[in-house]
């Protein structure tokens, strides 16, 4: 054989070790030293993947460096500690990010099988209802319990960041001090709004205890077994050194329990008069008397389903946000509004949009509207552009009532653009246009 064709076999041979595809065979002594007159010098610097002796996952932290030091921490996940990477990790390419054989809510669960069921009934954390688990969770180690990536506050404010930002200059509740918020929140869920541990006043029972004198005492002598705690005070913090919530109304804040409670009698905590009558005792302006449309609520003298009657987060007392109060009873709204195209903007200088075209209480026009269907509209809208003809003498045929902006548009939501009630192209306009006009 000449010397071209040995060197050119030479190559090929070396090329098919490099890859892995071809493995020589050396014969060699006792000592393991290779015979004399064979080429050994470019096998020797071969090296085997992963290498002789060792586990497939070592191979995986040779790369993955900052990995082995996770799973050296104080609580490695088991999977990582036993060096099972292909339980979650698929080697060579996969659909999800980072290499995961599945999404990375339905691998959590594969193993955690008597979690999928039970994290999700009653009120669930929002990270997972979204199966957001590394939200919270560290998927290799950790250096604490539950591979929790933190603990206490510094977890909780990653998300929670309002609440926290707030505690500033405040006087804040123990456990959030302390960063013990699992002492009333569940991590994942509850049976209970905001994954409380349990009910909130007898949350509150646990520590304070409401047959003591001295906590009666701070409330006036009226007897506090069994109340809200959270009606009246805020569970995280306060300006105020009794936690109060910001917004009190006056004979609360004044001490003056009596204007509305027998604070004489054997039942102190009773009321003087029920409903509507203990309100208007000081709150006589409501409803007006020349307002033909009085808001259902107050009609029924119902005060309390829309205003708290101690303190509140919200200003007017209300029991929740503006709009979050409104929604509450008028839930086919809520309806419309997920289903719509178009919905008219929210973002309004009192909170909410309820409160910029409606009366809360009474109104001299339908649908408790501020003032009328075109002023309260124009209110915003200061031009028509498009120059439609509306108001007195302008009559719908279909109705033969007065042309206004609710005419053509329902604020509230529709399936057609700037909440219109029908298609702009030419169907709507056509609902009163004719080809004849």
């Amino acid at each position: 054989m000449n010397a071209t064709k040995t060197s050119s076999i030479r190559l090929i041979g070396l090329a098919l070790v490099t890859c892995g595809l071809l493995y020589p065979v050396v014969n060699a002594g006792e000592t393991g030293t290779p015979q004399e007159g064979v080429e050994t010098a470019e096998v020797q610097q071969v090296e085997e993947h992963p290498p002789a002796g060792s586990a497939v996952d070592t191979s995986c932290l040779r790369c993955h460096e900052p990995i082995r030091e996770q799973i050296e921490a104080a609580v490695p996940h088991e999977p990582a500690a036993d060096e099972d990477c292909d339980m979650c990790h698929n080697p060579h390419a996969a659909r999800y990010e980072n290499l995961l054989n599945v999404r990375p809510r339905a691998l959590c669960f594969s193993c955690h099988r008597e979690q999928a069921l039970s994290f999700q009934t009653g009120f669930v954390h929002t990270p997972v209802k979204e199966g957001d688990c590394n939200g919270c969770h560290a998927s290799h180690g950790s250096e604490h319990p539950g591979l929790l990536r933190a603990e206490g506050n510094s977890l909780c404010a990653d998300c929670h960041q309002p609440m926290f930002a707030s505690l500033e200059n405040k006087k804040v509740h123990e456990p959030v001090l302390e960063g013990e918020c699992l002492d009333c929140h569940s991590a994942h869920n509850s049976g209970f709004p905001n994954q409380l541990t349990g009910p909130a006043n007898k949350l509150c029972s646990l520590c304070h205890d409401a047959t003591k004198a001295e906590l009666i005492e701070s409330h006036y002598d009226i007897p506090i077994q069994g109340a809200r705690c959270t009606s009246c005070h805020d569970a995280h913090a306060s300006v105020d050194t009794g936690l109060l919530l910001p917004v009190t109304h006056e004979p609360f804040a004044d001490g003056s329990c009596e204007m509305c409670h027998l604070v004489e009698s054997e039942s102190p905590r009773l009321v003087r008069a029920t409903g509507a009558r203990l309100c208007l005792a000081c709150h006589k302006e409501y409803p007006r008397s020349d307002d033909q449309f009085v808001h259902q609520p107050v009609a029924e003298g119902d005060c309390a389903s829309c205003h708290a009657p101690h303190a509140s987060r919200d200003k007017h007392l209300l029991t929740a946000g503006l709009e979050q109060t409104c929604l509450s009873c008028h839930a086919d709204i809520v309806q419309r509004k997920a289903s719509a195209r178009s919905v008219h903007p929210t973002d309004f200088d009192d909170g909410g949009s309820c409160g910029a075209c409606h009366q809360p209480h009474s109104s001299q026009e339908n649908f408790l509207l501020s003032q009328g269907p075109i002023r309260t509209c124009l209110t915003c809208h200061e031009t028509q552009r498009h120059g439609h003809p509306l108001g007195e003498g302008r009559l719908d045929p279909r109705t033969g009532t007065v042309i206004t902006c609710v005419t053509c548009h329902d604020p509230h939501g529709t399936e057609f653009s700037y909440q219109l009630r029908g298609d702009q192209s030419r169907g709507l306009c056509l609902e009163c246009h004719t080809s004849g006009d």
